[in-house]
């Protein structure tokens, strides 16, 4: 890359903060994030998606909740199958 940036290494899902009503937490957890790079972007959204979904304790979820995830991306995705065609035919547990 052209540019000096602070970067955080790729990775699939990191946790970084539970549900809350603190929106100073929330607000100074969002600004001390960094960029990332992912070795597969488009995977690597729907990756953090199913780790919200099923890590129930990490990320807060009142169990009688309504659960709504938003991902808003540049970020075109792959063609169904692809994953089988690379040869990776075991799912996520």
């Amino acid at each position: 890359s052209d540019y000096n940036l602070d970067c955080m290494p790729p990775h699939g899902y990191i946790h970084v903060l539970s549900l809350t009503d603190n929106i100073a937490d929330f607000r100074d957890a969002v600004n001390k994030q960094k960029i990332s790079g992912n070795i597969d972007t488009p995977e690597g959204g729907f990756d953090a998606m199913l780790q919200a979904a099923v890590c129930q304790s990490h990320i807060g979820w009142r169990k009688e909740a309504k659960r709504l995830l938003l991902v808003m991306t540049d970020q075109t995705s792959h063609l169904a199958l692809d994953s089988k065609l690379a040869g990776i035919v075991i799912p996520h547990d």
